[in-house]
């Protein structure tokens, strides 16, 4: 009898652990914007490619994976998918969100933006210049509204944890150019009031985020900063951003795990030596874990 039990205890530990190892990633990827869903406003960027190439990496480390593209990453799909995600995780899971859309600044109305301008994801059904009575920005996934759910995120997860964010477009780009350049943003502000969107051009590529004993760390990791432009590049005749390429290699050699210092250092090592990041832009890292 007594070994009886101590072998139901080990079976009950051991899938205790298995348990707690789970990963689980969301990710978003957009490609066909100019459709009647956007006002026919946005160029139609590459995104979808970013989730097929990163897909079977991932599912190849045992992550299970839930994706929205194109037409199906609408604003509420994404809230809505967002909102499984926390209800779903337990802790001690290793979450990882993926967004290769468009990105844009918004007008700041709640005040809490030094430059007054919120930064936003752009699902597929949201317009980009302002229609009174036809569309205000309730579509725009502001930065207000993706760290309210990371932190339920974060304390879902617990401090045995940890969450990962790439965001694979710009805040400050330039929606159109003179070359073959294919730009995933717009240097035009979302406004209901014509104002001018002067980017705060902070040229930090590291910024530390509140750790908690309570809460999952969490790493983001993003493809330039808010004053850029975030360009794709151009691999075997197919285009990508260049922070999902990257990432793709980096975690084909360096796993995505609790301890993510490898895995940004095989980035940032995967950067140099390919040679095909843009020169316009800086990677930028955001993390909690204590220096």
């Amino acid at each position: 009898m007594r070994y009886r039990l101590l072998i139901i205890g080990v079976i009950m530990f051991i899938s205790s652990f298995s348990f707690a190892q789970r990963k689980r990633a969301f990710l978003v990827g957009i490609s066909h914007y100019d459709t009647a869903l956007t006002g026919y406003q946005w160029n139609n960027i590459n995104g979808v490619n970013d989730v097929e190439l990163l897909s079977p990496i991932l599912l190849n480390q045992g992550f299970q994976i839930v994706s929205l593209l194109d037409k199906e990453a609408t604003f509420e799909a994404i809230i809505k998918q967002l909102s499984l995600f926390v209800k779903k995780s337990k802790a001690g899971d290793i979450v990882y969100l993926h967004f290769s859309t468009h990105g844009q600044p918004v007008e700041d109305i709640s005040g809490d933006e030094a430059d007054g301008w919120d930064e936003a994801i752009v699902p597929i059904d949201a317009y980009k210049q302002y229609r009174k009575g036809l569309y205000e920005g309730e579509h725009h996934l502001l930065d207000d509204q993706l760290n309210t759910s990371i932190k339920q995120l974060r304390s879902k997860l617990g401090a045995k944890g940890f969450l990962y964010v790439t965001i694979d477009a710009c805040h400050a780009g330039t929606s159109s150019r003179g070359n073959d350049d294919i730009i995933r943003g717009t240097r035009v502000g979302f406004t209901s009031r014509d104002k001018v969107f002067k980017p705060n051009k902070d040229k930090r590529s590291h910024y530390q985020i509140q750790h908690s004993n309570k809460m999952a760390d969490v790493v983001f990791i993003e493809a330039c900063r808010a004053d850029q432009v975030n360009t794709e590049i151009k691999i075997d005749g197919k285009r990508y951003g260049a922070l999902s390429y990257h990432l793709a290699k980096a975690i084909q050699k360096e796993s995505i795990s609790k301890h993510p210092s490898n895995l940004l250092s095989k980035l940032k090592t995967e950067i140099l030596q390919q040679g095909s990041w843009p020169n316009s832009q800086n990677l930028v890292i955001e993390k909690s874990i204590p220096q």
